[in-house]
């Protein structure tokens, strides 16, 4: 034979007499048929060997993969056909060629491949063939029911995973149904039978067998179930009681919720789908009974429709129809199934018949408390609902509760006719009132969504029509809309109110198509506040803006550049010189309002006749009439109707002629009413308040603002002193607030940044000291710049002299700051009174020898040179000190030794202590 196959002792048997007529289809056909068995793909073994995926490999990984992995070991002439045909290629000399071999010999394993079909050869004939299959198709619901895995249950014997067992083994693990029979297993054995491999079973042939019939059970369930409710409901169309009993029971499963499965589960512990008639009118009567309102012979008409031969009932069949009320089932696996909806108000309960003579009364009873709701402008809605605290809202309320809600809204009726609507708005099953029902009867400016009461009949659901006989469901005339002026008011909209439309519709497309759904449309419509659009209207702009290309959908893209024009142009940036208009041409009067440039100048002559005269009489009589129109303002919205109009003017006495107000009117109006905050503008013009807020803020930014203080400029010397003291007695770095403005470390920085480190330093220097400095240090070779590392050398030279590492002998010249400079005030008042206030505490210093400096130093924590005006006093007092100032004294040494720390003011002790000393011809340091 040839090529040969390890069998399980990994012996290999040679076919000689094959190797000497060997042929490459021979041995090719022969590769095909052992792969093919194994049903596996040679390219994925070939590739460990071919780690940089050229597609060839050595002579030797070739032979080890065929043997290791498929037990194929190739004869001498068998070799020489293959080597010559995929190991030719002279760019790859000893190589072979192992993707051309896999392409040649790899095969479809489906079940019309004809390859596979002659590989495997089956031993039976086609009755025996499709009594296997039948034997199959009846052991699937058992493998699917008890959740047996064929592969699973013979893994444990295949140890080497190659998919073969032994006879013995398939008996012996054999996991069908128990009343399959010995001969039944013998069969199946013949049909997985291994072709070449001599007592062996291919369990995976049988495993992907038995999951195919599986799969294809379960599809032909989902789609003959959907067709199975549909045909039964289709057929049942003529049967108007049958129907009549699946709306009633569907519409109290939608609306309340039920699950009707679990009533009759309990009853079914197999889950055959079949209970007793006795179990179905049990489980159906705590389902819906009382929901629906079902009768006895309602119930006996579903249990003929669903009773099978042995008289039970097929509850399962009336849980799917239930179940997906108004609904598809499997609606995941078919997105795109047009759904069945109810017509707006089918659902709503329809206010009970009474009869005609009753009919007359309710009738008489409901027009005279519509009468009094419209001259009263009750609000009725609200307070019924506050007694409506059911769980999802059960749109009922007890009579009594009616009765009391009648009364405090002040409809009083009497007893009679309360009795009558109770009849007419109860709710047959609970006994509740129906008030969402009863407020529309009633109230005019309700809007609820209920289904209108009628004399008798079953609601006719889509096929309703209007009082004048013409079907509601037609498409209004768009043609009256001039859509032009609805986008500019749209635009207007928008622009007043700087709302940003494409927020509004950009999150129902987030692949950014630019073209969304209709209804996904209207609702970001009414999201940006065009709630008050009609309904032709809305269709006018769909129509616009359709999307041809998906029907059903709106370029809502086109829709937001139409409208965002008013704040910009799009593409703006390929167009720079383009001109926009302003925003004012976009700005649109109200709708309805006249445009009073059109009208005649003998009619504006007249209405300017008409509003002087009305003007004289408020100026004369100093009448204040925005109160009055405020008054039937309710809703301070600026507007008041035309017969308040006249009552404003009548109480006001400012009326005239009916043509005179019909005048005035047209030119205040629009389609909101009478605009009587523009009338009283034109009457009675206030006066344009200036605005000084504004120009006050002005005045006081250039008050406040700090004046750059120029003198004379001052010595280098004394420039560089006064800096030199600061930094001593502060101990500043000033290198530290310099270094910031030179990033490369250049020793120099901008003249125009140097004020500004000198500013953080805090070194109090004016205008003429810093130009003063910024001269002597300037940058000789780079113009507008300051040599800043000069300037710290000289200042740090205070502390120590540079260079002193260089010269270790060399002794520096300790820097001596200047006490009085610009420490001491100069009081040219009170300077006597401080000259006197010292000489007399140093005289008591001298006589004493009183050390002043310690007793201070115990107060000053921080050890900055100053201390409180009330910690002096004490330091004065314990001295004995104190009671030789007297206040106005002690204030004038506060003047005087004043220093301003961290945005406070403290006594400056050490310059006082100092000056004392000095006074007194008294040296601290000397005992």
């Amino acid at each position: 034979m040839g090529v040969t196959f390890a069998d399980k002792d990994n012996s290999k048997i040679y076919n000689d007499e094959y190797t000497k007529h060997a042929t490459y289809d021979g041995v090719v056909s022969k590769i095909k048929n052992a792969i093919s068995s194994r049903k596996a793909r040679t390219d994925e073994y070939f590739k460990d060997f071919d780690r940089l995926r050229t597609g060839f490999i050595t002579k030797a990984q070739f032979n080890r993969c065929l043997d290791q992995h498929y037990g194929i070991v190739l004869g001498p002439a068998e070799d020489f056909i293959i080597v010559k045909k995929f190991g030719d290629n002279p760019k790859h000399p000893g190589m072979m060629n192992y993707r051309s071999f896999c392409k040649a010999v790899d095969v479809d394993c489906t079940e019309d491949n004809d390859l596979a079909k002659s590989a495997v050869t089956r031993p039976l004939s086609s009755s025996s063939l499709q009594r296997c299959k039948d034997l199959l198709e009846r052991m699937a619901p058992y493998y699917k029911y008890h959740g047996i895995s064929i592969k699973s249950s013979y893994a444990d014997f295949d140890s080497h995973n190659i998919g073969l067992i032994t006879e013995s083994q398939f008996y012996r693990r054999f996991p069908g149904p128990p009343d399959i029979s010995e001969k039944e297993q013998m069969l199946l054995l013949r049909k997985y039978l291994h072709p070449t491999k001599k007592g062996l079973c291919n369990y995976l042939d049988f495993h992907e067998d038995m999951e195919h019939i599986m799969r294809d059970e379960d599809s032909e369930c989902l789609t003959e179930e959907p067709r199975k409710q549909e045909a039964n409901l289709n057929t049942d169309k003529h049967d108007s009681e049958i129907e009549s009993v699946f709306n009633k029971i569907r519409e109290a499963v939608h609306k309340n919720g039920i699950r009707t499965t679990e009533f009759f589960k309990d009853h079914d512990k197999l889950r055959s789908g079949i209970v007793t008639k006795n179990q179905f009118v049990c489980g159906l009567s705590l389902c819906c009974g009382t929901q629906a309102n079902l009768s006895r012979d309602e119930i006996d008409i579903l249990v003929r429709y669903y009773q099978t031969e042995d008289g039970r009932v097929r509850y399962k069949e009336f849980c799917n129809l239930m179940e997906n009320a108004f609904n598809v089932p499997h609606l995941e696996k078919n997105p795109t199934v047009d759904i069945p909806r109810p017509p707006i108000g089918a659902l709503a309960k329809v206010p009970n018949n009474l009869g005609e003579a009753r009919e007359g009364e309710v009738a008489r009873i409901i027009l005279e408390l519509r009468e009094t709701v419209r001259k009263k402008r009750i609000m009725l809605y609200p307070y019924f609902k506050d007694f409506d605290r059911g769980f999802g809202n059960t749109r009922g309320i007890t009579k009594t509760q009616f009765s009391r809600m009648l009364h405090m809204v002040g409809l009083n009726i009497p007893h009679s006719d309360l009795e009558i609507l109770c009849q007419k708005f109860e709710y047959p099953t609970s006994g509740d009132i129906n008030y969402p029902a009863f407020v529309q009867a009633i109230d005019a400016e309700y809007c609820g969504r209920a289904a209108p009461s009628s004399s008798g009949g079953a609601r006719t659901g889509s096929s309703s029509k209007t009082g004048d006989g013409e079907s509601s469901d037609e498409s209004p005339d768009i043609s009256s809309v001039d859509i032009d002026e609805l986008l500019k008011r749209i635009r207007h909209h928008v622009l007043v109110n700087r709302i940003r439309v494409e927020e509004f519709f950009q999150d129902f497309d987030p692949l950014r198509h630019g073209s969304i759904p209709t209804s996904r449309f209207r609702m970001g419509l009414s999201a940006m506040g065009q709630q008050h659009l009609t309904e032709t209207q809305i269709l006018a702009i769909i129509d616009r803006y359709a999307d041809d290309t998906r029907k059903g959908n709106v370029w809502w893209i086109s829709f937001f550049a139409d409208i965002d024009k008013v704040f910009t142009q799009r593409g703006l940036e390929k167009t720079p010189t383009a001109v926009l208009p302003p925003a004012e041409t976009y700005h649109m009067p109200k709708p309805g309002a006249t445009d009073w440039t059109t009208v005649n100048k003998d009619k504006q002559m007249e209405l300017d006749d008409v509003m002087q005269k009305m003007r004289l009489k408020t100026n004369q009589r100093r009448i204040l009439a925005k109160p009055c129109f405020q008054d039937f303002d309710r809703h301070n919205i600026g507007y008041v109707t035309r017969s308040q109009l006249h009552q404003c003017l009548t109480y006001l006495s400012l009326n005239g002629t009916p043509a005179e107000v019909d005048l005035v009117y047209g030119k205040f109006s629009d389609d909101t009413g009478f605009n009587y905050l523009r009338f009283l503008e034109k009457l009675q013009p206030s006066e344009v308040q200036e605005q000084k807020y504004l120009k006050r803020i002005e005045e006081l930014k250039l008050t406040n603002k700090e004046k750059a203080e120029w003198t004379v400029p001052k010595n280098i010397a004394d420039v560089m002193q006064k800096i030199k003291t600061k930094v001593v007695k502060e101990a500043v770095r000033v290198y530290e607030f310099m270094k910031d403005y030179d990033k490369l470390r250049t020793g120099r920085m901008l003249k125009t940044s140097f004020p500004r480190a000198l500013d953080l330093c805090a070194l109090g220097l004016n205008y003429s000291e810093i130009t003063t400095v910024m001269e002597w240090y300037s940058s000789p070779d780079h113009e507008g710049y300051v040599d800043y590392y000069r300037f710290c050398d000289d200042v740090e030279s205070c502390f120590t002299q540079k260079g002193l590492e260089m010269n270790p002998t060399l002794v520096p010249t300790p820097f001596k700051p200047d006490p009085n400079l610009n420490i001491i005030k100069d009081l040219p008042e009170g300077e006597e009174m401080v000259e006197a206030v010292l000489h007399r505490l140093a005289d008591r210093v001298r006589i004493r020898r009183i050390q002043l400096f310690p007793l201070f130093e115990d107060y000053d924590r921080v050890h900055n040179g100053t201390v409180s005006r009330s910690q002096l006093h004490r330091v004065l007092s314990e001295l004995e000190l104190g009671s030789l100032v007297s206040a106005r004294e002690f204030h004038v040494l506060y003047e005087k030794f004043d220093i301003v720390i961290g945005g406070k003011h403290d006594f400056n002790y050490t310059q006082f202590c100092d000056v004392l000393n000095n006074y007194a011809c008294f040296d601290p340091n000397i005992p």
